[in-house]
This record gives C-alpha cells, structure tokens and sequence, in this order.
C-alpha cells in the first residue's frame, strides 16, 4: 500500500491531504473528514483509512482550512467552508481518475459534514457517521463563547498525547453552525446511509445518532457500539472494533 501526502488548491489556500493507494486502482473512491479540530491523522481516520484502502479503496483524508496543515486562519474554520473542502478533495480526485462508488464519512463533525455535503451531491454513493453529531452549540458553552468573542478548545497532538495545541475559535463559527440541520439535510440523501453511535459517548449521544437514523432513507443502518467512547482513537482495541464494524456495514450493503 502506498500512502502520499499532497497539498490541494482552494480558493482559499491550500489543503493538507493524505492518500492511502490500494495496491490495485480501482473504481472505488473514500473520502474521511475529521472531527471538529480533529487532525487528519489522528488515528480513528488513519487506521479507518488503511482498512479500507485494503477493500480496494483510493482513500483521502485531509485537514480544513484554518487548521493543522492546511493553510488559512481559524477564523475561516467554519461549517460553511468544510463544505467547500469537501467539495475541492472530491473535484480534486475526480481529476485524477473516475470513480464509479464515492464513499464520504468521518468521525463526529466529520460524519455530519458528511451528511450535510451528500444532501446536496448526487454523485456520492454511500455516507457513514460515525457518532455524527446534529445539533447546534447551546447552553453555558454558547453563552461563555459568546461573551469571549471565541471559544479555547485544545487537541493533542497525533500520536504525541501528551503534547497539545489550542485553538482560540471566533463566535462566528457558532453563528455559522447555526446554519445547518443535520436532521433535516439527512432526509434528501438517496445512497445508503451507515450511522454508529458509542453506547459510552459523552459528547453526541447514541439517541442523537438514532434520530438520524430515524429521518434518514431506506437503505440504512444503525449501530450502538458497546463500550465504547467518542475519543475512542485512544484505544487501538477500540479503533478495530469499529472498523470492522465500518466493514461489516460496507459488506452488507454489498459496497
């Protein structure tokens, strides 16, 4: 398996992507999106993305602008602009060869990125959300955001826990976030829809999962996770469990 770093241009500046190549070209395209101010690399996606690139997948996983690699400021770090990313990865890799089956995913807001961007596009074959969240930014969180004008949220470094870097993000991604509706976007989506929550998520409950499972399209499944939490890339026990079930989905729906 080869995997490449490369760098895709935006409007905006560039985006920081990772390729993993299955050793065979095939038809087959993935593209993982990150949790909010989640690294490309942590490794619930890394690991994702080698599992699937050994199904045959062409595998992309990439940084949004304003954040880790990719080029910009975290004031253009918003829903609005994720959506753009999507869409420039996927024209991106559209150039470079056709693909007959697009699956787009992630983990958190990545698995809701996912389902607002294939409400629109037509051309994506299946979404997976893995604990997506839906809802916007409420309570204390929003009220304390809002008086600082930005809200401190700090993420460990890939592979080096210990080690962190802060991020101070403007009010105005919570006024963006305001924009979108998970629940409502998840019913215009016409491929088959893969959801899985973590019975121990503290962060989007598997009843907030559930209920978009229960707006979304027949095909689709839904799964609860035993045991497991939202930053599960912290166990590797955990990130295989979840895998194979990402693959058990993906086999189902014969994909």
């Amino acid at each position: 398996m080869k995997i490449e770093k490369i760098k895709i241009a935006t409007e905006n500046g560039n985006l920081a992507a990772v390729i993993n190549q299955p050793e065979k070209q095939g038809d087959k395209l993935a593209i993982l999106c990150a949790g909010f101010l989640d690294s490309k690399d942590y490794r619930q996606l890394a690991s994702l993305a080698q599992a699937l690139a050994e199904r045959g997948y062409v595998v992309v996983r990439f940084d949004s602008i304003g954040v880790w690699e990719s080029e910009g400021d975290i004031s253009q770090y918003t829903m609005t602009q994720y959506l753009e990313d999507i869409k420039s990865v996927l024209e991106y890799m559209l150039g470079q060869h056709e693909y007959k089956n697009i699956l787009l995913g992630g983990h958190s807001r990545g698995g809701q990125m996912s389902i607002l961007y294939a409400a629109s596009d037509p051309r994506i074959s299946i979404v997976l959300g893995i604990m997506p969240s839906s809802g916007a930014i409420l309570g204390k969180r929003r009220e304390t955001w809002e008086k600082a004008g930005f809200g401190i949220d700090r993420r460990d470094l890939p592979n080096e826990r210990e080690k962190k870097i802060e991020f101070h993000v403007p009010f105005a991604h919570v006024l963006d976030r305001d924009r979108y509706d998970a629940i409502g976007e998840i019913k215009k989506i016409k491929c088959p829809v893969i959801l899985i929550a973590g019975e121990l998520d503290k962060s989007v409950a598997p009843e907030d999962v559930k209920e978009l499972f229960n707006n979304a399209n027949q095909p689709k499944s839904f799964t609860i996770m035993p045991g497991i939490v939202h930053d599960y890339r912290f166990s590797e026990k955990e990130v295989e469990l979840v895998n194979k079930k990402v693959l058990e989905q993906l086999d189902s729906i014969n994909v």
